[in-house]
Formats: structure tokens, C-alpha cells, sequence
């Protein structure tokens, strides 16, 4: 099993897992791609789903959660066969649970919630 760095603890304890879909409902038939990251020290998870799109591009959210709330979000929108990549996104949009933000709102939230759990663990 393959062991990412953890951007939160900085260990190499995080592990990404495929996430099926038992069930193919209508609403779930353009997902083409999900994975769960989890880190197994300090708890920093976050889901990445990846949507095709009727116009031929693909949606790429990002789910961050620190317990219940809030959910931060960020949704990258590119075209359908093409690696995700910072300089392959066409627009990125993030969101607080689900109000649109602006991005260093969401970066500076990410960080608190990455500060909060590599507390957590060092203590």
C-alpha cells in the first residue's frame, strides 16, 4: 500500500483508498473516479471525486472535513482527459459547506483546520 506525506503531520502515513459504488444509481452514473485519503496519524482526510460532464469537460471536487463542520470544498473544472494538474485547471471554485468563497479564505481555513490536527498529534 502506497503511503503519501501527510500536508497536515508531514508523515508518511497517508493512505489513499478507492472508493466503489455497490450501487449504480442514475444520479451516480458520471462519477468516473473517487478516492479517500486518510492520514493514520493525525486523522487529515479528505474525498476527491471526479465527474464527467456532459459538455465533454470533467469536474474534480475536493471534500476537506474536520468533524461535522464545516466542509471546505474546492472544484476544479478541465477537460475530460487530461491529468489534473495546477496549470491544466481551467477555474478552480471553493466553497465554505456550500457558500462560494474566495480562495484565500479557503486557503487560510485549510491551513487552521492542517494547524489544529498537527496539534492534535504532537501533543
Amino acid at each position: 500500500m502506497e503511503r503519501l506525506k501527510c500536508k497536515a503531520c508531514n508523515c508518511y502515513s497517508m493512505v489513499p483508498m478507492e472508493v466503489s459504488l455497490e450501487e449504480k444509481e442514475k444520479v451516480y452514473e458520471s462519477i468516473s473516479d473517487s478516492q479517500f485519503y486518510t492520514c493514520h496519524v493525525c486523522g487529515d482526510n479528505w474525498l476527491s471525486v471526479r465527474e464527467d460532464e456532459d459538455t465533454g469537460d470533467s469536474r474534480v471536487t475536493f471534500v476537506h472535513q474536520m468533524g461535522m463542520s464545516p466542509v471546505l470544498k474546492r472544484v476544479a473544472r478541465l477537460q475530460k482527459d487530461i491529468l489534473l494538474k495546477e496549470t491544466t485547471v481551467e477555474k478552480w471554485e471553493y466553497y465554505l459547506d456550500d457558500e462560494e468563497i474566495d480562495e484565500s479564505s479557503w486557503q487560510e481555513k485549510l491551513t487552521n483546520r492542517r494547524k489544529i490536527l498537527k496539534s492534535i498529534c504532537s501533543n
